[in-house]
């Protein structure tokens, strides 16, 4: 009797875990929405930037450090739910990588726009060396290339800013 209850309280916290992995790694659903989830994702992130105001840079640092490490803990255990490393599912990197573009870039609807597109361009073009990351384990693999496409749409930006 007591292996029963102590294996279905196993059962019912892996359940649990694999759900919160998907709810959060899937964004609250963004990533099962067809034709482009990664696009979805990556405007759920434009919404969330935009709503947030302007954040002081230290603490848009901060926020962009924690959103990382549970971005990579989040793709990772969700992988294991789905059974595939980097599943269409998984749009939380491209949050990741968003906000990454969007570090000290002034805060208006057309500079988040041009990041949204730079940064959509940079994650599916995936230049030498973003491609290389995806092989990296886990969650790392699945975070580190959309890391890399924000840089590099940051970098861009951010010299654009500074010529404007």
């Amino acid at each position: 009797m007591r292996f029963s209850n102590r294996h279905s309280s196993c059962i019912y916290s892996k359940i649990m875990k694999n759900f919160f992995a998907k709810l959060f790694a899937s964004v609250f659903g963004l990533g099962y929405i067809p034709l482009g989830p990664g696009t979805w994702g990556t405007l759920g992130a434009y919404a969330a930037w935009f709503f947030m105001g302007g954040f002081p840079l230290f603490n848009y640092l901060v926020l962009l450090i924690i959103l990382t490490l549970f971005s990579i803990l989040v793709s990772h255990q969700a992988g294991r739910a789905y059974r595939v490393k980097d599943s269409q599912h998984i749009v939380i990197d491209e949050v990741c990588g968003f906000f990454v573009t969007m570090f000290a870039i002034p805060h208006s609807a057309l500079w988040g726009l041009a990041g949204f597109i730079l940064f959509r361009v940079f994650d599916i073009w995936k230049p030498f060396p973003i491609r290389l990351s995806e092989k990296l384990p886990g969650g790392i693999g699945v975070v580190a290339d959309d890391v890399f496409a924000g840089v590099y749409a940051c970098i861009i930006l951010n010299i654009v800013s500074v010529i404007i």
